[in-house]
C-alpha cells in the first residue's frame, strides 16, 4: 500500500470486510489534511497539552529519554510535541499507514529534526527486543484489533525499567464523532470512485 489516493474499485470493495485495510487506506487518504481537520498544531497549544498528558501518567521524571518509540503515530502529534517539550531526545514512530509515516516525518523536519518512520502494525512492531527506554502512543489503542499483541510487543521492545505510556483514548462522544467524520469521509472516497456505498 502506498500513500497514494489511486485505489482501485476492487481495493475498495475488499476494505468493506476487512477492517485493516479499511483502516490503511482511510488514514493514507486523511494524512496531507489531518492535521489541519482535527487543529493538530506543532505550537504552544499542542504541546502543552501532550506534555500535560504525559504527565499527568508518567510525571517528569527521567527526562530526557533517550529513545523513544510511538506506536500508531499519525501525523507525529504525540511525539513531536513531547519532543519540543524535552520529554525525549530521540524518536521513532510507526503507524500502518504509509501516508502517516510520511506526514510525520515530514513534520519533523519542519520542526528542525528527524524521526526514524516505519510503516508497521502495531502488533509487529520492527525494532529489536529492549530497544527504547519510552514507549507511547496517543488515541491508538481504538484502532488495534489485537490489543494484547500490541502491549505484547510495546513491552518486548522497551528496555528494562522503561516508561510505556498510551493516553489520550477518545471518550464514548469523542469516539461518536470521530466515526461520524470517519463514515462522512469513507462515503465521500467510494462516491468520489464511483462506488456503491454499502454497510
Amino acid at each position: 500500500m502506498t500513500s497514494s489516493n489511486e485505489v482501485s474499485a476492487e481495493t475498495m470493495e475488499k476494505a468493506w470486510s476487512d477492517p485493516r485495510l479499511a483502516n490503511v487506506l482511510y488514514h493514507d487518504w486523511e494524512a496531507s489534511t489531518y492535521d489541519e481537520k482535527w487543529s493538530i498544531s506543532y505550537d504552544e497549544r499542542c504541546i502543552s497539552y501532550a506534555r500535560d498528558r504525559f504527565v499527568h501518567i508518567a510525571g517528569e521524571a527521567g527526562w530526557p529519554y533517550e529513545n523513544s518509540l510511538e506506536i500508531g503515530c499519525g501525523t507525529g502529534f504525540f511525539t513531536l510535541n513531547l519532543h519540543q517539550a524535552g520529554v525525549m531526545a530521540k524518536a521513532a514512530v510507526t503507524d500502518i499507514s504509509p501516508g502517516m509515516v510520511e506526514v510525520a516525518q515530514r513534520n519533523a523536519r519542519g520542526l528542525g529534526f528527524e524521526v526514524d518512520g516505519r510503516v508497521a502494525d502495531a502488533e509487529r512492531v520492527p525494532y529489536e527486543d529492549e530497544e527504547f527506554d519510552l514507549v507511547i502512543g496517543h488515541a491508538v489503542l481504538h484502532h488495534i484489533p489485537d490489543v494484547q499483541q500490541a502491549i505484547s510487543e510495546a513491552l518486548r521492545v522497551l528496555k528494562p525499567g522503561g516508561r510505556f505510556v498510551f493516553c489520550g483514548e477518545p471518550t464514548q462522544r469523542g469516539d461518536f464523532v470521530a466515526r461520524s467524520l470517519s463514515r462522512a469521509t469513507w462515503w465521500a472516497t467510494s462516491q468520489a470512485a464511483g462506488l456503491p456505498v454499502v454497510g
